[in-house]
């Protein structure tokens, strides 16, 4: 009764939290439906990407197929698509935390009669509140892949607990085991080194009994590498070099050496040598042309490895470890929230033999092993809530299975347990009531008035067009599937309302040159941005002449060059 009444209620509220953030946008969501978009229309070579994931487009791309929806309609069914992924993530984290529970049950150690473990259904009242925390609350308002992931993680966590007790002889066990790693690997590429560690974490754990499951953990890794080497070989052909994904490796140079997310030029001089960059047209104010093999709406976020192609900086030891270790500040961070869940636990383990405790918590060693490598590998990179939360679930899954209480302290844990799941399930219904109230920071409103204000203007679908002040949040070109060829950046928007009308003149030329016919400024419609304040004030700043039009419904401008 206790499971069933947590998995409802994590659908109503992860129902609610959909239709809450269903105008919500950001750029990577709009990259992945620009994706489904070329699977939809057979562009195949267009769907080649080595920074974004490969399978979730595809499910993307049906959803639009079936609905066709309208402007206002792409993002709201985009974000439905959550729905079905929340209950499979439900079924993954209830058989991730039913093989904690058995594995505990089936452990070898025995504690003696004065220790217990935690009672099941306190175990399930916490893991169930941690888990509507996570998803709910972080990872199921964004159109991206981090809820896939985070099912195929507890999905494979639980394949790998079933196979240390008596079941785990089974081959389906490694079959379906394999299945899920390479099948992960396709939802996000992180987990193709992490798959690695689950493999090696597998043949470890069986190593005392290898020669009895040897065709097993055989049949795990064959069915992880025949999933993941067409993905490998079809990127590494169109790469030209050995590579299963490149989102790591310019996380590690952005992120460790502060280089540009867009727009790289080669410098400084150690940071590599440009294949096909952006193209810097002018200065003073910087116009960049990207008008080439790439056609959506906003190019140099498409495929960021397309563009930032030769990015290899020189390695510089002082700033990975400075960089690593505010990543080990950052993390310790998130590990403290919840902070009535980090109190709860806290109290539970003042309240258990540590000795005991400690020897429990061996058990389940690999699942740590497994979180440790996946949080140093964030710290390498980036530290992100959302990216660690299918990593935590298996952190505090198996310090909890591991707790053997003292005489008499399961009922104050009840006690505990109650308080934990109040606080964090009054927590998540509180945010989805302000969000009801005051919306979404990266609500879509203004973004529909400009594209339905460009609409009434005629610009069609394929109209290749040039922004001024939007950076990656110009949505407006992806709602009626414009493509931008040419921008100037928000940090240089101001300089260029600043500049004599005969230098603007020369500098919209550049425009046209890059082979746009319309020119869209943002002059105040309050658009957000995802690198400047929100919203960024160019209503201060921007002096349309009378040569450019009004856009309906908002206080942006076009200029139509041609």
């Amino acid at each position: 009764m206790i499971r069933w009444f947590f998995r409802l209620l994590t659908v109503a509220l992860g129902l609610t939290q959909i239709a809450l953030a269903r105008d919500t946008v950001g750029p990577d969501a709009r990259s992945y439906l620009e994706i489904a978009r070329a699977i939809l229309r057979r562009d195949w070579g267009m769907t080649i990407n080595a920074y974004w994931s490969v399978l979730y487009p595809w499910l993307l791309a049906p959803m639009l197929a079936i609905f066709k929806p309208s402007l206002r309609w792409e993002f709201p069914i985009a974000h439905a698509l959550a729905f079905p992924v929340l209950l499979a993530c439900i079924a993954a984290f209830d058989f991730f935390w039913s093989s904690l529970l058995r594995i505990r049950e089936s452990s070898i150690w025995h504690a003696s009669a004065t220790m217990a473990a935690i009672p099941s259904w306190q175990m399930w009242v916490l893991g169930y509140s941690l888990f509507i925390w996570w998803v709910v609350g972080d990872l199921i308002t964004a159109i991206n892949p981090d809820l896939c992931m985070t099912t195929m993680v507890l999905l494979s966590a639980g394949l790998l607990n079933r196979m240390q007790i008596k079941e785990g002889t089974r081959c389906s066990l490694y079959l379906w085991f394999g299945l899920c790693l390479g099948v992960g690997y396709l939802v996000k590429a992180v987990l193709f080194p992490m798959g690695l560690v689950f493999l090696g974490m597998m043949f470890v754990t069986c190593w005392h009994s290898f020669r009895a499951r040897k065709w097993n953990l055989a049949s795990a890794l064959l069915i992880f590498s025949l999933i993941a080497l067409p993905e490998i070989i079809l990127l590494s052909r169109a790469k030209g070099r050995i590579t299963f994904s490149d989102a790591g490796k310019l996380a590690f140079a952005w992120f460790n050496y502060d280089l540009p997310l867009r727009d790289w030029q080669g410098e400084p001089a150690w940071s590599g040598r440009p294949l096909h960059p952006t193209r810097e047209i002018y200065r003073n104010p910087a116009v960049y042309e990207f008008n080439g093999p790439l056609r959506s709406s906003y190019p140099p976020w498409y495929d960021p490895s397309y563009w930032n192609d030769g990015m290899s900086p020189v390695f510089q030891p002082t700033k990975v470890t400075r960089h690593t270790l505010a990543g080990v500040f950052v993390l310790g961070d998130v590990l403290r929230h919840p902070t009535a869940w980090i109190v709860g636990l806290l109290v539970i383990f003042f309240a258990s033999d540590l000795r005991e405790t400690f020897r429990g918590i061996l058990t389940q060693w690999y699942l740590i092993a497994i979180s440790a490598t996946a949080f140093a590998l964030h710290c390498l990179t980036l530290v992100e809530s959302r990216y660690l939360a299918s990593w935590e679930m298996l952190l505090w899954g198996a310090l909890l299975a591991g707790v053997r209480l003292k005489q008499g302290a399961a009922r104050w844990c009840g006690v505990v347990a109650t308080i934990v799941c109040l606080a964090l399930v009054s927590a998540i219904i509180h945010l989805e009531y302000g969000e009801s109230r005051h919306g979404f920071h990266n609500y879509a409103g203004a973004e529909y008035a400009t594209a339905e204000g460009l609409q009434k203007m005629g610009l069609s679908p394929g109209t290749r067009v040039g922004a001024i002040g939007f950076d990656n949040d110009a949505y407006w070109a992806y709602f009626l599937g414009l493509n931008i060829v040419a921008e100037i950046n928000t940090d240089e928007t101001c300089l260029f309302w600043s500049q004599s009308f005969e230098h603007q003149k020369q500098i919209l030329q550049k425009f046209a040159q890059a082979g746009a016919t319309v020119v869209v400024a943002n002059t105040g419609s309050g658009i957000r941005s995802t690198s400047k304040p929100v919203p960024v004030p160019f209503s201060s700043c921007a002096y349309p002449g009378p040569e450019w039009r009004p856009i309906d419904g908002t206080a942006d401008h076009a200029l139509f060059l041609k």
